[in-house]
């Protein structure tokens, strides 16, 4: 097995993206921010909603000079986070794209972003060095001798997911390429008991490994919503479908339909 298929970059793409996670680590921690959801809710509107699909993790849009991301809390909570982190090089780095566009579709366009965007996760979630002072800490094995127990201790540690963790051992050279396929079997779907059995055998909860089916909007973004409505930025039915995308309806803050609208 190579690190092509396990889709890792190039070593010189990730040393330049490790360089921009850092320093997006360093410019939101000097505001007392780590956690991804806290700086993506600091960048733009943060909505997490759990979708019947397993089709989209998340996206990014620009709408009336106001970035939104959209969080699918339908995937497990490691996930979830991992995709956070994606949206928010994309909020910070590709801001001019979805200004423009106002989303980014993946595509041959933007593979190149996108990719990026992926790696920048990686970085931001698992620094380089942090991970290795950590495994030796709490690990501590040779990369041959790794098992399922030492990626439960780290992915906890760190807070993303099983396979997101093992990639990144791999990518790291704390855990040998060849292990790659006994370990992330655990992590299948036809494995799921087997993984929240391990995990709590290990002392730690199973909060990262389940979907979290958060359902969180910002009381800023109703009241966005309402105030390009009442200024005339957005038609009726663009406040209507704004609206049914977080389960409300204008209704609920006593909007009828305008006569003039009505056709």
């Amino acid at each position: 097995m190579t690190k092509d298929i396990l889709n890792l970059p190039e070593e010189s793409l990730r040393l330049q993206i490790k360089d921009l996670a850092e320093e997006t680590r360093i410019k939101f921690a000097r505001k007392g921010l780590s956690d991804i959801f806290d700086i993506l809710s600091e960048v733009a509107f943060l909505i997490r909603k759990p979708l019947d699909t397993n089709e989209l993790s998340g996206f990014s849009t620009y709408f009336e000079e106001q970035f939104i991301v959209f969080l699918n809390s339908n995937f497990t909570l490691g996930h979830e986070r991992y995709t956070g982190a994606h949206e928010l090089y994309h909020i910070i780095y590709n801001a001019d794209i979805l200004k423009k566009e106002k989303i980014l579709i993946d595509d041959d366009k933007h593979k190149e972003e996108d990719i990026k965007a992926h790696v920048f996760a990686s970085e931001f979630l698992m620094p380089e060095d942090y991970v290795k002072e950590v495994f030796f800490k709490i690990v501590n094995e040779d990369k041959d001798n790794i098992l399922p127990r030492h990626i439960v201790r780290m992915h906890c540690y760190f807070k993303v997911s099983y396979k997101a963790m093992l990639k990144r051992l791999i990518q790291l050279d704390l855990c040998s390429i060849n292990k790659y396929g006994k370990l992330a079997d655990i992590c299948s779907l036809d494995n799921t008991e087997q993984l929240r059995n391990l995990v709590k055998r290990e002392g730690y909860g199973i909060e990262l490994i389940i979907p979290s089916n958060e359902l969180y909007v910002p009381r800023e973004y109703i009241e966005f919503i309402k105030s390009n409505y009442e200024r005339g930025n957005i038609s009726y039915e663009n406040m209507k479908n704004s609206f049914k995308f977080i389960g409300l309806t204008p209704d609920d803050f006593g909007y009828g339909y305008p006569p003039e609208e009505d056709y």
